[in-house]
């Protein structure tokens, strides 16, 4: 019996250091996966220069090379987390990465702006799939004492992708051309994939539950018109165009609305949104991603234009805040599960309030330790934010609905970035009259009064953001937890 016994307890712990494997396997391809679609999200701003020199267009235009890739993940990530819920995680990831990688080269042997813009859509779409499979992955196979510290590594990869892309963009524009700032992915993609391959399951307990088509048209098409409404708004030439836009999102988001009211398996489930908790969690969790992807978008031109960097070293200096999330989001994320969210996701609230101004009393004076202490703290702030404030919206939906719950989250974020980014410019725009011309023409002090306003406009909606979410208290844990 002693030798069975002995058998089994070795069998045992064979099967405990294969889960451990499976698991940390799991973790590189999330942190891999999000790093190559955080990158490309910000790799391309630094590279528009030279892009519109190459397509001889103007630098309102060539924005939409940005543009079009958020809206595409904006508009089609909840349409994949649906498909990605009903049982097939996997190979939405897989073809995600394909098409991703696929359509990077496309966007490399691009000669002129229509084929460009069309790759980014194709691109944004691959990145869809990809962002929409990561946190299901999360969610379906993590336990549930590890779900912070996998969304916290979703994370990582995300926000050290958008952050190290301006210093990796800059210099392969400066080094080779700007084909190699779509090419790159190419290596990365075939790296991927045999990865996905070895470490994400097979799909298995696929749900016959029908796609919402009507739910899912309605909402790209509300989500498309949407955003270019809000960036075009500040521009009197493109009045007609916004007044389009703006009806047609209306109209999109009553269709919406009406269609996910009537169908028995709706894209999204309004009833989640019942729960006043939930909506204040997700909203304050919303408004700090918004925050913070629109001051990023702003922060290299102020680095250009006020503090004379190139693009290379605001590139580096982007990177601290990024070491400091990569060092912090695992050992917060576990501090939260252990305890309780509420005071973490606060504290992160109110450390945006506090970063944003330091940057706001040192920008006219160029303070640079007072700059580098306020990037410090976006890093706590993106760790807080990655792990545990992604958690409590996945949190305060009921078991049943989680993995929708966490294509919520993961929504709210790539909206937050596509609102941020053209909500920032428009205010900026707005505020300067600055109208089509390219921000690196600006004078410096007209540029420094348009960023100090967007920072004064930030620090309030930090403070909405921290009453919101100090308001819901935490659902109590269970045993099991």
């Amino acid at each position: 019996m002693n030798g069975i016994d002995d058998i089994l307890s070795r069998e045992s712990a064979d099967m405990g250091a294969t889960a451990r494997r499976s698991g940390f396997l799991l973790l590189i391809v999330i942190a891999f996966v999000t790093l190559m679609d955080g990158m490309d999200g910000s790799i391309i701003n630094v590279a528009l220069p030279a892009l519109a020199v190459a397509m001889n267009t103007d630098t309102g235009t060539i924005a939409w090379v940005t543009v079009a890739y958020f809206l595409m993940i904006a508009g089609l990530i909840l349409v994949f987390g649906r498909i990605a819920s009903n049982g097939a995680v996997k190979k939405v990831l897989l073809y995600g990465l394909v098409l991703f990688t696929a359509s990077s080269a496309l966007c490399g042997v691009s000669d002129n702006l229509a084929m460009l813009i069309t790759a980014r859509l194709l691109q944004g779409a691959g990145a869809a799939m990809m962002g929409a499979a990561a946190p299901i992955i999360c969610v379906k196979y993590l336990p549930p004492g590890k779900l912070a510290m996998g969304l916290g590594i979703l994370t990582v990869g995300s926000s050290i992708g958008y952050s190290i892309g301006p210093a990796i963009g800059g210099f392969i524009v400066d080094a080779l051309s700007w084909h190699w700032v779509f090419l790159i992915n190419i290596p990365l993609g075939l790296i991927a994939l045999p990865l996905i391959l070895k470490a994400v399951p097979k799909d298995s307990g696929h749900r016959e539950i029908p796609l919402d088509k009507v739910g899912s048209l309605t909402f790209f098409v509300m989500m498309a018109s949407g955003i270019y409404a809000l960036e075009r708004c500040s521009r009197p030439e493109d009045f007609l165009y916004c007044v389009i836009a703006t009806v047609v999102f209306a109209v999109s988001l009553a269709l919406f609305v009406a269609t996910e009211r009537r169908v028995e398996h709706p894209l999204l489930n309004l009833r989640v949104f019942r729960n006043s908790g939930f909506n204040m969690v997700l909203i304050s969790f919303f408004l700090v991603n918004m925050i913070y992807m629109g001051i990023w978008y702003l922060i290299p031109f102020h680095m250009h234009i006020n503090l004379g960097m190139n693009s290379f070293t605001s590139g580096l200096y982007l990177l601290l805040p990024s070491i400091v999330t990569l060092a912090l989001v695992i050992p917060l994320s576990r501090w939260s599960d252990r305890t309780c969210r509420r005071p973490f996701a606060v504290a992160g609230c109110v450390l945006t309030v506090v970063a944003l101004a330091i940057w706001y009393i040192a920008a006219p004076g160029g303070v640079m330790s007072a700059i580098l202490l306020s990037l410090v703290l976006l890093g706590i702030v993106w760790a807080l934010s990655g792990g545990v404030m992604a958690s409590r919206v996945v949190e305060e939906i009921s078991d049943e609905s989680k993995e929708i719950g966490s294509s919520v989250m993961m929504e709210a974020i790539y909206i937050g970035c596509a609102v941020g980014t053209a909500l920032y410019a428009m205010l900026f725009v707005m505020f300067t009259g600055s109208g089509n011309t390219s921000f690196s023409d600006l004078p410096p002090a007209t540029f420094l009064d348009g960023f100090m306003f967007t920072l004064a406009v930030s620090i309030v909606l930090s403070l909405v953001a921290t009453v919101m979410s100090a308001a819901v208290r935490d659902k109590p844990k269970r045993p099991s937890d």
